[in-house]
């Protein structure tokens, strides 16, 4: 399939198109200005000062002495008031800006403003219409442009086109020595679980930074490999001598949570100390979730209390989180009613889960029905579902379908699923058969929903229908995910399938 925009306005959301009109005209008699006139890079200083504090008015005020000037054909300046009415005021004023722009000022850098700034806004087919034009008028893309769309393919969810355009960037003689195009292929690609796309990318590149090793950790724990991207710590920092960011750190305590391995979150937590990251919030986050899934709420809570300055609300649904999956929900509640931060959607999912598996029905129903009023959060359905699971939990199964047909929202598999678990506990067969068929209309190709009924029956020994599922199951080509053990040994961790035996030198 060849990228156009014929193959790709049908996969991408339609947008109306923009009537160019005069954004400031430069006819207009302008008072003069006894004050110095700027230079551009002093103009170019301005504006970034405007888009970070998002001042559309003093951004239009600056344009208009940016004319008077003479410098508003300078293609320095006109990426920056690109992005400066993108930011501000959405695409309409930055489209007239670059319809005013004469063809042959049209470079590269004004063309990948325009292309991002759409983007961001999330306006697909305007941002590849942009990349089109660019390309027809024999501008060349550059790195930037690039990443930027690769982070659009990656939010349509289409791995069809980050390929049309990983084959786009080999003919225009993109290769592994470009960091930035790179780097955003192993994302692409990382976040579609191409293992091996991506670990040849990464091979390829001549050169890596410490983007490449991080990108590449974060694309190996997304595709599961943990092993992988707890032996690429090593090696970026013992082979390749670099050190690791915050964001490489926050990429790999993941891998350690997810074997449990105490020792090397350990080992991290050190490093963040002796390098001042321990002030990071988004490090304190991943590392007390790191303690949590270790079973070491305890040590969690030293770096919740160690954190300098207020925590956020990451940080606190971290610990909270932390405490209930270690069993301490009562602690979990109280933390939560000693927020500082305004809770936000996350925070409700994981308070909510918590009185579901505290068993605190009450609790957690009368800070369900207050969520819009006390906290402005309209439920979803990740709330929905959790209110099922504590009502199922707690054997109260008409409640639990009366709230399903309550729903505001069409309920989905995480709802029904919810109330399938609870079917389980309580071998509730009947209940049981009737919300997994709505899961089997719901989601046909998930294996986990037939795995569920089948560990029904199994619960109460209808065999002759464990059997059937199994063979329902094979017929349509669905087979449950094999079972991971590990071991580890000598700061090694070995990693085997249920079908597989680990030959270890002891």
């Amino acid at each position: 399939m060849i990228l156009s925009s014929q193959t790709l306005h049908p996969i991408l959301p339609h947008q109306s198109p923009h009537s160019p009109r005069p954004i400031l005209s430069s006819n207009k008699p302008i008072k003069n200005n006894k004050t110095p006139t700027p230079t551009s890079s002093e103009f170019g200083t301005l504006l970034r000062s405007c888009i970070e504090t998002r001042s559309l008015q003093q951004g239009k005020a600056l344009h208009s002495r940016i004319i008077q000037a003479g410098f508003d054909r300078n293609r320095d300046l006109l990426p920056r008031l690109i992005k400066l009415y993108f930011t501000c005021n959405g695409a309409s004023d930055a489209q007239k800006l670059f319809d005013e722009i004469p063809h042959r000022n049209r470079n590269v850098y004004i063309y990948t403003s325009m292309v991002s700034g759409y983007l961001e806004n999330q306006m697909f087919n305007e941002a590849f219409d942009g990349f089109f034009e660019m390309l027809e008028n024999g501008v060349k893309p550059d790195s930037f442009t690039f990443s930027a769309l690769m982070k659009a393919c990656v939010q349509l969810g289409s791995l069809d086109l980050v390929v049309q355009l990983h084959c786009m960037i080999a003919k225009l003689g993109y290769g592994p020595s470009d960091l930035s195009v790179a780097n955003s292929l192993i994302n692409a690609y990382g976040f579609f679980e191409k293992f091996e796309s991506f670990s040849r990318i990464f091979d390829d590149m001549p050169m890596r930074d410490v983007v490449s090793w991080t990108s590449m950790i974060q694309a190996c724990n997304r595709s599961k490999r943990h092993g992988e991207s707890m032996e690429l710590l090593s090696k970026m920092q013992f082979e390749e001598g670099l050190k690791p960011n915050a964001l490489t750190v926050v990429s790999v305590l993941p891998a350690c949570a997810f074997f449990a391995s105490l020792k090397k979150g350990q080992a991290i937590h050190a490093f963040v100390m002796r390098n001042g990251l321990n002030s990071n919030a988004v490090v304190a986050a991943a590392l007390i979730s790191m303690y949590s899934q270790c079973g070491e709420s305890d040590d969690a809570l030293v770096v919740f209390d160690a954190l300098e300055g207020a925590p956020n609300v990451v940080v606190w649904t971290s610990m909270i989180e932390g405490l209930s999956m270690n069993g301490r929900f009562d602690e979990a509640l109280r933390l939560f009613e000693a927020m500082q931060v305004k809770p936000n959607r996350i925070t409700l999912v994981v308070v909510l889960s918590a009185c579901s598996h505290g068993g605190l029905l009450e609790v957690g129903r009368r800070i369900f029905d207050s969520m819009n009023e006390k906290f402005g959060i309209e439920p979803r359905m990740e709330h929905y579902a959790c209110v099922v699971d504590m009502l199922g939990r707690a054997g109260r199964f008409d409640e639990a379908e009366d709230f399903i047909e309550r729903m505001k929202v069409r309920p989905n598999g995480s709802v029904y699923g919810a109330l399938l678990g609870a079917c389980q506990v309580h071998r509730n067969v009947k209940l049981g058969e009737r919300v997994a068929l709505e899961l089997f209309e719901l989601e046909p190709s998930d294996a986990g929903n037939y795995v569920m009924l089948s560990n029904l029956y199994a619960s109460t020994g209808r065999w002759e229908e464990v059997g059937r599922l199994r063979v329902a199951m094979i017929d349509r080509g669905l087979f449950k995910s094999p079972g991971y053990s590990w071991l580890e040994m000598r700061d090694k961790i070995f990693v085997f399938g249920t079908d597989e035996r680990a030959d270890l030198d002891c």
